[in-house]
């Protein structure tokens, strides 16, 4: 009998039999099921993923007014307007956000393969563009178009230069590849949840 959108499992497909050895096989196999019963579990429905994919939007576009001209979102606070240096503040703040929300709300959706690794990099070099920036600029529009251009040309060198396919990082130094699995801690794969 055939059952419709129901799971095979070992149990139902299993005829008996076969020994110790057919007993190892079965237990290696029930438990590697619950296993992926358990990560089917924490994998994100499509809509959760479109929550991230609009949170990461609205950041960009308000992280961009932040970063030019904070009085048009906060001009009409006193606060604003009464201590020094707000302005600035949310300025720096701004741009910081490539950091702090937007990439993060992009890695959130659990890419993989090359969008991974733009993510990645991504990452990795915002912090640095907006540390070392208001070295050499003082304007936060132009560091936060830097941020952009570092996000968009991680991506654009995963997809467009790098020939790996995404997980097949072996070419990377050793360090490298420390550094993008640091990334992944919490997310199952240090535990050997996902391959």
């Amino acid at each position: 009998q055939v059952q419709q959108d129901a799971e095979l499992t070992t149990v139902l497909a299993d005829g008996g039999g076969g020994g110790e050895e057919a007993d190892a096989v079965r237990q290696k196999i029930e438990k590697k099921e619950r296993d992926l019963n358990t990560e089917r579990r924490s994998v994100f429905r499509g809509w959760l993923k479109s929550v991230f994919l609009g949170q990461a939007a609205i950041s960009m576009a308000l992280s961009y007014v932040m970063a030019t001209n904070p009085s048009a979102l906060f001009g009409g606070f006193g606060w604003f307007n009464n201590v020094a240096n707000m302005d600035t503040s949310i300025q720096v703040l701004g741009f910081w956000w490539w950091w702090l929300f937007i990439v993060p709300s992009l890695r959130s959706r659990r890419p993989s393969g090359k969008e991974k690794k733009a993510l990645d990099i991504a990452f990795l070099g915002t912090p640095l563009i907006s540390l070392l920036s208001p070295v050499a600029t003082k304007d936060t529009g132009l560091i936060w178009m830097a941020n952009f251009l570092v996000v968009a040309g991680a991506y654009g060198f995963t997809f467009l230069v790098d020939d790996e396919e995404g997980g097949d990082d072996k070419k990377d130094p050793q360090w490298l590849r420390f550094v993008y699995k640091s990334l992944d801690f919490g997310s199952g794969r240090e535990r050997g949840a996902r391959k």
